[in-house]
């Protein structure tokens, strides 16, 4: 058995996560040592443990989306070759989770006798955060622009769920939100007007698996599948563009431009809010870059490729 290295969010889905983990613990054949665990204590623990965790072959993120996403981000802080990835989904929505296989405990249990990694992409995105220049990655997408993150407050989902919880806070910001001037770039092409929101899609399903924002993007093609949607009124984003959203359909609005890149710069007057896989990051400007390959995650057998 490879060397294991659990980071665990006790805050994860209110609280609740540290309850699936003790689930997880009697499910779990294999014993697990107190050594082994390392619980977050503050925002950005988790990132910092996987950047200097050593002599560990798996680094086992135990929380949500956000857990998840910070030990990505730890890994691909080091400098050499960092270690396999596996995910003990304990948080609300679950979406990195549910990508590559693991619905459920037991999942990640079979996921971790079996110990086998595949390669997925990430989008690396760098931004502006509290005055100063940030780096992060996201494996489900990068957004600059209306982000409903921006309106999410803890106890919607712990109340609503994840699903009905995505869908107030969308609710809510657009409510609020006013479409700034946006300058995109993306492999010579410029757009360039009032822009609602522009969105590097990795992966097909976000927002607890309700909203289908990069259709028939895949996590592990090497491809980046970009969103650029131009200002419209409110009424039409309440009544056309995010209810076709959540079935994908959105992207042939005509005020939608959608196809797929490498590469994204965006420029924007007033600066707007930056979101990585639902949580606010930063701000603009900011570049998007998908970086092929970049992680191994420890998948079920049955999502092998």
């Amino acid at each position: 058995m490879s060397k294991r290295l659990y980071i665990m969010n006790p805050k994860a889905h209110g609280g609740k996560g540290a309850r699936a983990w003790n689930r997880f613990k009697r499910l779990c054949p294999d014993p697990i040592e107190s050594q082994q665990v390392i619980v977050t204590e503050r925002p950005g623990h988790a990132r910092d443990i996987a950047a200097s965790a050593q002599r560990c072959d798996i680094l086992v993120a135990v929380g949500g989306d956000g857990t998840v996403g910070e030990v990505m981000s730890g890994i691909m802080d080091r400098e050499a070759s960092g270690p396999s990835l596996a995910i003990l989904p304990t948080g609300t929505g679950n979406d990195i989770a549910r990508q590559v296989g693991i619905t459920c405990l037991a999942d990640a249990v079979a996921a971790l006798q079996h110990e086998q990694a595949q390669p997925f992409d990430l989008v690396r995105i760098d931004c502006q955060r509290q005055g100063a220049s940030a780096q992060g990655y996201g494996f489900l997408f990068g957004c600059a622009g209306f982000s409903a993150s921006s309106a999410m407050r803890p106890w919607m989902k712990r109340f609503l769920g994840a699903k009905a919880a995505y869908r107030l806070a969308i609710l809510l910001e657009i409510l609020l939100y006013r479409a700034p001037h946006m300058a995109v770039c993306v492999q010579g092409r410029t757009f360039e007007g009032p822009t609602y929101m522009v969105i590097a899609g990795n992966a097909e399903y976000s927002g607890g698996g309700s909203v289908r924002m990069s259709p028939d993007a895949k996590t592990n093609d090497c491809i980046m599948n970009i969103t650029i949607v131009s200002a419209l009124p409110r009424r039409r984003v309440i009544t056309q563009l995010f209810p076709k959203i959540a079935k994908g359909t959105h992207i042939h609005e005509p005020e939608v431009s959608y196809f797929t890149g490498q590469r994204i710069e965006v420029e924007s007057c007033p600066p707007v809010v930056v979101d990585v896989d639902g949580d606010v990051f930063g701000t603009t400007p900011a570049t998007f870059t998908l970086c092929p390959h970049a992680v191994r995650i420890i998948c079920p057998p049955a999502t092998e490729n």
